[in-house]
Order: C-alpha cells, then structure tokens, then sequence
C-alpha cells in the first residue's frame, strides 16, 4: 500500500481525470469507422494499436488504483478483470460501427494487460523492498 505522502498518493485527483478522459479517448478512439481513419494510423498495424492502446490504458488504471491505495491484490485482480471484459464489449460493439468484432484483438487486450501489471506491480514491488532495505542501514 502507497503512503499518503506518495507521489501518487498526492496527485490521485488529477491522475484519476486524467485516466477518466484515456478511458474516454480510448472508446471513442476504437468505435471510428474504418474508413474515416487517417492512414499513417492505420499503417502502424492492427495488433500494435491495440497492444499499445491497452498497455497505455491499463497502466494508467493501475496507476490510478495505486494512487487511490488500492492494495496490490485488488488491483491485479480490478484491472485484469475490468479490462477483460472493457476489451471484450469494446470488441462486440465495434460492428455497429463499421468496424469487425474479433477474437484476436481481445487476446491482444488481455495480454497487454498483463504485461503492463507485471511491470507496474514489478516496479512497486521493487520500489518497495528498496525503501524497506534503506529503512534499516
């Protein structure tokens, strides 16, 4: 658990409507027809935008859960939960708007998912142990 005098701790607000307007973007973003999307977007490659796409909004979630103190357990489980089925909605709705529903892109959303809880919850881990270890030098 973050102290309160964290970093993140102190900027929970504007980390939590900054992560309220990626959430936002990032619908927006996935249900723009096909057609109506610029090129250079689309040259980036499928998987990559969505890899991508979900390993930003998913670190940003947990860093959102971090700051609201949300022990590490619940947030492993909020997250990969919340974003599997975000991912799997997201996937369905897509085909009112132009836009194909595929089985791919979900297991592409999960696994960057689970990347980005690894290295975020890596990353406190390790932060953690080494505040602890100073504490007794």
């Amino acid at each position: 658990m973050q102290s309160n005098n964290s970093l993140l701790y102190r900027h929970r607000k504007l980390i939590l409507v900054i992560f309220v307007l990626m959430w936002i973007g990032a619908f927006t973003a996935t249900h723009i027809p096909n057609s109506t999307i610029p090129s250079e977007i689309r040259d980036l490659g499928h998987f990559a935008l969505h890899g991508l796409g979900f390993l930003g909004l998913s670190s940003w979630f947990i860093l959102t859960l971090a700051a609201l103190n949300v022990s590490p357990l619940h947030r492993i489980v909020v997250v990969l939960l919340t974003m599997m089925i975000y991912g799997a909605i997201d996937e369905y709705t897509q085909q009112f708007f132009g836009r194909s529903t595929d089985l791919p892109d979900w297991f592409i959303d999960t696994g960057a998912t689970i990347v980005a809880l690894v290295i975020w919850e890596s990353i406190f881990w390790l932060t953690k142990k080494e505040v602890t270890a100073t504490k007794f030098q």
